[in-house]
């Protein structure tokens, strides 16, 4: 893994044509964000734009709101859900094309108001200290139920936000922090009432177990599982490994996951995407575990990590979408 530049500057991760890693901290990215400016999206109407959420460099968000927020001239209260792209911790925006496009979708099909969250990366800010990111974005938003708002409203939260439907999701690493994210919240109090209502799993990255993958996954699947299990040590220093439970809430010793503080869970998984087996035993074990709220999963047949992000067009992933927005707005 370790090699040396030029400059004499240990190299500690080299994932080819993504990320390379030093010693001294620097970090080069080889996997450009496409960025896709805010607006109204022609082909669902969504209006997106983008605010501060903490006065920090790289803490931000991209808010998505939907047609039936203002339709008919009516202020309406919109569900609102609070989104973490994904990227292994430490790659993507929440401004790249692909996730836009994705959040687009979602508050049109849902109705809901999208709260996508860009959080400030690893390994400069490793896990679990991007942790902290989440929950600040999750206390942002709630911070506006106390009617004016904080400091600085919102004035898309303040006008159509309903924060009695409040959920939190992610894809890839974004479900690993919307996981924890919502854990947290059955320990502490978001604030001014609010309360999470359902918990969002697209494709989470989780780690542990054989680390074989499943079965029907194919050999680019399990190329980019060696990479994230490679990764794993580098966005989180001083980890115990792939049985850590931060990458591994079924480890032996994890926080029970009867402590999840919200009332339902869905979690989406691809066929063959080798931590497809993850996300299923994590619904397994959500229900073994006692916990009280409702557990969901979804498969699309034969497709792979994040396939929906590549291909948001084909079958698979505009039935991903109708199920997350059926199951977004249920009460």
């Amino acid at each position: 893994m370790s090699d040396t530049d030029a400059a004499g500057d240990e190299v500690i991760l080299d994932a080819p044509n993504f990320i390379r890693v030093y010693k001294s901290g620097r970090v080069e990215r080889f996997l450009p964000v496409d960025f896709a400016q805010p607006g109204t999206d022609a082909a669902t109407g969504v209006s997106s734009k983008d605010v501060p959420i903490l006065p920090v460099p790289g803490m931000s968000a991209r808010i998505y709101l939907p047609v039936t927020a203002t339709a008919g001239g009516q202020q309406g209260k919109v569900p609102v859900l609070v989104f973490f792209h994904g990227g292994g911790f430490c790659l993507g925006s929440a401004f790249d094309a692909a996730v836009h496009g994705h959040a687009n979708q979602l508050a049109a099909r849902a109705g809901a108001m999208v709260v996508s969250v860009e959080y400030r990366l690893a390994p400069e800010r490793p896990v679990p200290a991007l942790y902290g990111d989440a929950w600040a974005a999750l206390r942002w938003v709630a911070a506006h139920a106390a009617g004016q708002g904080p400091d600085s409203p919102e004035p898309w939260l303040a006008a159509h936000a309903d924060l009695a439907r409040v959920h939190v999701g992610g894809e890839s690493a974004g479900a690993n922090i919307a996981h924890h994210a919502a854990m947290r919240a059955g320990a502490e109090e978001l604030g001014h009432g609010v309360k999470l209502g359902a918990l969002l799993l697209i494709h989470p990255y989780f780690l542990g177990g054989d680390g074989d993958g499943d079965a029907e996954s194919d050999e680019m699947g399990m190329a980019m599982l060696r990479e994230m299990v490679r990764l794993w040590p580098v966005v989180c220093p001083g980890t115990s490994g792939c049985e850590d439970p931060w990458i591994n809430p079924m480890a032996e010793g994890a926080p029970s996951l009867t402590r999840l503080g919200c009332r339902r869970a869905l979690v989406c998984v691809g066929g063959k995407d080798p931590m497809g087996g993850r996300g299923r035993l994590y619904a397994e074990k959500l229900v073994a575990s006692g916990w009280r709220g409702e557990v969901g999963v979804w498969e699309a047949d034969g497709q792979g990590h994040g396939f929906h992000l590549v291909r948001p067009t084909c079958l698979e992933a505009e039935a991903q979408v109708r199920i997350i927005a059926q199951f977004l707005g249920r009460p």
